[in-house]
């Protein structure tokens, strides 16, 4: 006998004091250890806390026979696996095949031959360990492919982003590219308007010129930054910037827009308590256009236009709030919306009339415009009810120890 053998348990279940001690002897001189057990109830319950490896049951026995004890042990899932080998007197063939059916796998005839006892033990303890090797390695196999998959998906996803950033980087250099010349052209105008609006000290004309010179040094900022490849840069160009202010200055310049100004009804409340964050100005003027004008297209076809907008915060964060009335996001769609390319307005040329399109690229940008700040965004929304949308920015200190 092999050491292993040391390490298996036998459970011997047999009526007979003699044929008990027969057994328990002989097991026990060839290495195994030895349990017995002298009726089917006190089997079976051994048999689930001591999970032998193998199982001698005696046919005819008081109480639960053999029959009903094997049928009982097999249709317990914590111990169906264990090999059952039948003792018996009885050599008929009906009985070798009822024991079979109740999912034995072997028979020992009485009286006992010593060799064929330990033959057939050891043969059936050893096919257990093979069954059992190959459950286990099966079952490496079976993670290992799920682990495969994971990594396969994961990987997927990942070169799947990468491509999509990498088109959303030729995108952006050829768009500052046909942007630059226009830009270029209004400048231009606005000297000349402001020439001429001095002289004749038009002051509302003057304070619009203003706003439309901020409007171009924003756009430029903004083009300049979507140029920069170092983080490195983008970081010495910050300046502290109060959000209020910002806010308030940015939704003056909307009010040239005569459906803003007009036909939705607006919301404001600020926190005056706010303090100023190291941002960059056009990085966050133009996370809240996006963000208004996707407001804005929401509410197309809805009769009651309702913006509300906010600032607020606690001890460690500033938050900005801009909510709509329009037609809400699907579940479904809330995950993807932050996706590069993804939108659910018709592109362009697919829009009816003055229906809003998009491009897929305003959320996008929203978010990896904040990532140099730490900042994030959250969204709540409900179908034919409206969306929030809040912009979450650490405050300086909670920036500086990040």
């Amino acid at each position: 006998m092999n050491n292993n053998s040391e390490r298996n348990i036998i459970l011997i279940v047999d009526d007979h004091q003699t044929n008990l001690n027969l057994l328990f002897q002989l097991l026990r001189n060839v290495g195994f250890k030895v349990l017995i057990s002298m009726d089917g109830e006190s089997a079976i319950e051994q048999t689930y806390y001591a999970q032998p490896d193998l199982i001698l049951l005696d046919v005819m026995m008081p109480g639960i026979d053999g029959f009903e004890t094997c049928r009982q042990i097999k249709s317990n899932p914590s111990t169906c696996d264990i090999p059952i080998i039948f003792m018996t007197a009885l050599s008929d063939t009906e009985n070798k095949v009822k024991g079979f059916q109740y999912g034995a796998v072997d028979y020992i005839t009485k009286p006992f031959q010593y060799e064929e006892v330990i033959s057939r033990v050891q043969t059936h303890i050893t096919m257990q360990k093979l069954r059992q090797s190959l459950k286990e390695k099966n079952q490496e196999l079976s993670d290992l492919n799920n682990n495969l998959e994971r990594l396969v998906e994961q990987k997927t996803r990942e070169l799947n982003q990468r491509e999509k950033a990498a088109i959303v980087g030729r995108l952006t250099q050829g768009m500052v590219h046909n942007l630059k010349n226009p830009i270029q052209t209004i400048q231009t105008c606005t000297d000349l308007i402001e020439i001429h609006a001095s002289k004749l000290e038009e002051e509302i004309v003057i304070e619009c010129v203003n706003y439309i010179n901020v409007a171009v040094k924003n756009i430029n900022q903004i083009m300049d930054n979507l140029m920069t490849k170092s983080r490195s840069e983008q970081y010495e160009e910050r300046v502290p910037v109060n959000l209020n202010l910002l806010l308030q200055r940015e939704l003056k310049l909307l009010e040239a827009n005569l459906h803003f100004k007009h036909q939705i009804r607006k919301t404001y409340s600020f926190d005056e308590t706010l303090p100023s964050i190291p941002l960059i100005d056009s990085h966050i003027s133009q996370i809240f256009h996006n963000l208004i004008n996707n407001a804005i297209d929401s509410m197309w076809q809805k009769n009651c236009k309702e913006l509300k907008i906010s600032t607020q915060q606690d001890t460690e964060k500033i938050y900005l709030e801009i909510q709509d009335s329009g037609c809400g996001i699907a579940p479904e769609n809330l995950s993807k919306i932050f996706d590069p390319f993804y939108t659910s307005k018709p592109i362009k040329d697919r829009a009816i009339g003055d229906e809003p399109t998009g491009t897929g690229l305003g959320l996008y940008t929203c978010l990896e415009l904040l990532r140099p700040f730490q900042g994030e965004i959250t969204v709540k929304s409900e179908l034919n009810q409206g969306s929030t949308f809040i912009v979450i920015l650490p405050k300086p200190s909670s920036l500086e120890s990040s």
